[in-house]
This record gives structure tokens, C-alpha cells and sequence, in this order.
């Protein structure tokens, strides 16, 4: 398998990064759930992903949660299922075990890490994945990296990074 990814920015605060697969294995059943990216921001600290609780129930998109013992806090952009959220803007490190906390709902059992954030199929284009980051007005300026990497059919444990990419953050963009 092969990937090319491209960077675009949409706006002052939203960047698209597209991916291009091209001779899929037939390992990954699931490409949409199987080809996940990583950002992270220049000193490593990766801003995107899934993060498990106990229960996404009382969270809702949108939500700022903070994490009750690192403080890092991360802004719900959906919850794919009963467990996990997708976070973006994460700041921070996530620590196993602490309460989660977001308009005045509590959880706990958060993963020690983030996973990466699922890349989604762009309409009827086979093999082209794209993945919206949006960027806040105080994010450090530099180059942040990124990473595209597969992971099993089910979502769950990285295999292997297939591509990397840089993208400039710039105040005012």
C-alpha cells in the first residue's frame, strides 16, 4: 500500500489533510477506520485523537473536557461510539485513570494516550481519505508534524507509518 498526502489550508484556522491510498491491502476490511492521522504540535505533543472514558454519554460535540489530574483538555468534535470521544485543540497529557470532566459531567478511566484521529472517505473518490484539524488563534507558530498510519481492521493497534508531513502555523493565517 501507498499513500501521498496532501496539506490545504481552508482557512486562518482550518487545515485539510488528504490522503491518497493506492494499491490497498486486502488486510484493512475497514480503510475508513483503519487509515488514521496524528498531529502533533512542535514539541511533540500530539493535538488530535480518540480518547477513551467509561461512558460518552454525558458529553456532548463541543464540549471542553479537562482532564482532573494532567488539566489537559481537549474539544469534542464527536463520540464514534459509547466509550470514546474524538478530541481536537488537546493540550496537555492525558493520564490513565483520571476524571474527565466537562459541563459539570464526570467520567473516568481515560486512556494514557491519545489514538489517532479516523481519517473519513471524501464522497464516491475510492482511496482518497481526508481529515479536518482546526487550529486555535494562541497555537504556537512553527512547523507542526503529522504522521498517516494503518492500523488492524478493528481501529485498534498501530502497524505501521506509511507517511509523514509538516505544515506551517503561522498567527493570523
Amino acid at each position: 500500500m501507498g499513500i501521498d498526502v496532501i496539506v490545504k489550508f481552508i482557512s486562518k484556522s482550518t487545515v485539510l489533510i488528504r490522503a491518497y491510498v493506492y494499491n490497498l491491502a486486502g488486510t484493512l476490511t475497514d480503510p475508513t477506520g483503519s487509515i488514521k492521522v496524528i498531529i502533533a504540535d512542535p514539541d511533540g505533543v500530539q493535538k488530535a485523537g480518540y480518547i477513551s472514558v467509561a461512558d460518552s454519554s454525558g458529553f456532548t460535540a463541543g464540549d471542553i473536557v479537562t482532564g482532573g489530574t494532567s488539566e489537559a483538555t481537549g474539544v469534542i468534535i464527536s463520540m464514534p461510539d459509547g466509550t470514546t470521544l474524538e478530541l481536537q485543540r488537546v493540550t496537555g497529557v492525558w493520564q490513565s485513570g483520571e476524571a474527565l470532566t466537562a459541563e459539570d459531567e464526570e467520567t473516568t478511566n481515560t486512556t494514557s494516550a491519545l489514538l489517532g484521529a479516523t481519517m473519513t472517505k471524501n464522497g464516491d473518490e475510492d482511496g482518497e481519505f481526508d481529515y479536518f484539524y482546526y487550529t486555535d488563534a494562541d497555537s504556537p507558530e512553527g512547523s507542526w508534524p503529522g504522521e498517516v498510519w494503518t492500523v488492524d481492521g478493528t481501529g485498534a493497534t498501530a502497524k505501521s507509518s506509511v507517511a509523514t508531513f509538516n505544515f506551517e502555523v503561522k498567527a493570523g493565517l
